[in-house]
């Protein structure tokens, strides 16, 4: 009788059997997709953190001394043709020289418009130590003393976009041509050589009237261009070195 019994219970209990391990296949796979998901979610904050990371360390001030190798040497070019002048409208003294030659300018007429080509070169000689704790090098031009600043200009911007009127004074922001250690009476410092395309413009309403004020430029001989200079460091300036140079109109 018990025989007979467990001869008609043997298939339901192969197949209570047989539900119990499709439960817990399914309850293994619900709790493999839980710890997919949950690792999911982990590498996703993780990369969340390490983009947000690289962006606010690349709005940092660019160490350009880095690139360069360390211990090179060089020499002191170019002319300054103006003088050191300390204006005292900072907070504490830092070494800056600013060496800065002659700045040209090509002149040109086209149709009815006449443009003047600058291309701004200076070096800025910096105390490699006031350069490295510095947030930021400040560089600016004062074009009031020539004929330049009766002209609207271009340039392009660190981003390749187009500035009209605008030029961005932060060192940050600005594409250096080259960067270098020179070593002057036995000290270290750090030569950044800046050189950017400045183009005035001025239409007027005929080609000889253009042609006349391109004249009239070419004849100025005693423009100047004045140019500062100054370290950000610890929320505060430095004191502003400034010096000029001249200009030379070329046709």
């Amino acid at each position: 009788m018990f025989r007979q019994a467990a001869t008609h219970l043997q298939p339901s209990i192969k197949k209570f059997c047989l539900l119990l391990s499709v439960k817990q296949i399914r309850s293994k796979a619900q709790l493999l997709q839980k710890v997919k998901k949950n690792t999911e979610y982990k590498m996703k904050k993780y990369l969340t953190c390490l983009i947000l990371a690289t962006v606010l360390f690349s709005c940092k001030k660019t160490d350009i001394v880095s690139e360069v190798i360390k211990g090179s040497t060089g020499t002191n070019t170019g002319t300054n043709t103006g003088t050191n002048t300390d204006t005292n409208i900072g907070t504490s003294p830092a070494s800056i020289n600013l060496d800065i030659a002659d700045q040209i300018v090509n002149t040109k007429v086209s149709n009815d418009t006449l443009y003047l080509n600058y291309t701004e070169t200076a070096n800025l000689i910096l105390n490699t130590d006031d350069y490295q704790k510095s947030s930021a090098v400040h560089f600016k031009e004062d074009f009031s003393k020539s004929g330049l600043a009766k002209f609207d200009f271009t340039t392009i911007n660190k981003e390749h976009q187009v500035a009209t009127n605008y030029l961005d004074d932060n060192l940050n922001n600005v594409v250096i041509k080259s960067a270098s250690t020179l070593t002057l009476n036995g000290k270290q410092f750090t030569k950044l050589v800046l050189e950017r395309v400045i183009v005035f413009s001025k239409a007027y309403k005929q080609h000889d009237l253009a042609v006349e004020a391109q004249n009239n430029v070419l004849s100025l001989t005693k423009d100047v261009i004045g140019f500062s200079s100054y370290y950000y460091t610890g929320g505060k300036n430095s004191d502003t070195i400034s010096v000029t140079a001249a200009v030379q109109y070329k046709k």
